[in-house]
C-alpha cells in the first residue's frame, strides 16, 4: 500500500513549540475573555476537523511547559467557553447514528445522501470528551491506545484545573453528558467513563487518578484486535 502523500506532513517538535507560543501571545494580548476564545475557537477552525489532534497537541505543549501564565490563559479560556456552553471542539464520525428515512414522509433526494449510506453524522466534541471517543468508540479515525490516551487525558485536566471555573464546570457538562442518550454520539460505554472521569475530577483526585479512573471504567470493551495509534 502506497503511503498517503496528500496529507500535510506533521510539525515538528521545535514548529509545535513555536505554534503554542504563537497562540499564548495572541490570548495574552488582549483582556477580554470573550475574544481570547474567539482567538482559540478561531484557531481550531482554520486548523479544520482532520487536524484538530493537532489543536490538542497544541494545548498539550502549553500543558508541559512551566509557564503557569500561559497554563492559565488557556485554562480560562476554557472556563470561559464552558460559561457559554460554546467549546471550540473538533469532530468525529459516530457511527451507527445514521437511520433510515421517514416511510410517512416525502422521500428527498437527501435522503441518499452519504449519511444514509452509512456515512456518519459528525458532533462537535471538546478535547475531553474527544480524546474519550478517539479512544473508545470506532470513528474515521485509528483508535487512540490506552496509554497515549492516559497521558493525554491526564495531561488535558492538569491544564484546565488553572481555571476555577473550568475545573468546577467541564466534569458537569461531562456528568450531564453521561446521562444524555445523544442519538450516535455515545455508546453506551462511553457515556459510563464520561461519568466516571466527571466523579473522579469532581471529587479532587489528581490528573492521573481521574485518567486511571476512566481506564479502569473501560477495561475490556476495547474490542479485540482494534488497531490503535498515538496522538
Amino acid at each position: 500500500m502506497t503511503a498517503d502523500t496528500s496529507a500535510p506532513p506533521l510539525p515538528s517538535p521545535a514548529e509545535l513549540r513555536a505554534a503554542a507560543d504563537r497562540l499564548v501571545s495572541a490570548l495574552a494580548a488582549h483582556d477580554d475573555p470573550e475574544y481570547r476564545l474567539t482567538v482559540l475557537k478561531r484557531l481550531a477552525r482554520r486548523l479544520g476537523e482532520e487536524r484538530y489532534p493537532l489543536f490538542l497537541r497544541l494545548l498539550g505543549v502549553v500543558a508541559e511547559s512551566d509557564d503557569e501564565r500561559a497554563q492559565r490563559l488557556l485554562a480560562e479560556t476554557f472556563g470561559t467557553a464552558l460559561r457559554r456552553m460554546d467549546m471550540p471542539g473538533g469532530a468525529l464520525s459516530s457511527w451507527g447514528a445514521a437511520r433510515l428515512p421517514d416511510p410517512s414522509a416525502p422521500l428527498a433526494a437527501s435522503a441518499f445522501s452519504g449519511h444514509f449510506f452509512g456515512a456518519a453524522p459528525q458532533r462537535l466534541l471538546g478535547p475531553v470528551e474527544y480524546l474519550t471517543v478517539w479512544h473508545l468508540q470506532r470513528t474515521q479515525r485509528t483508535a487512540l491506545g490506552a496509554e497515549t490516551f492516559r497521558t493525554a487525558l491526564s495531561r488535558m485536566i492538569a491544564l484546565l484545573n488553572r481555571s476555577d471555573d473550568a475545573r468546577a464546570l467541564y466534569p458537569q457538562k461531562l456528568a450531564a453528558d453521561a446521562q444524555n442518550e445523544l442519538e450516535g454520539a455515545y455508546t453506551r460505554a462511553t457515556r459510563e467513563r464520561l461519568a466516571a472521569i466527571a466523579a473522579a475530577w469532581k471529587a479532587g483526585q489528581s490528573p492521573e487518578d481521574v485518567a486511571q479512573a476512566a481506564l479502569d471504567a473501560q477495561a475490556g470493551d476495547t474490542p479485540a484486535n482494534w488497531v490503535v495509534r498515538d496522538l
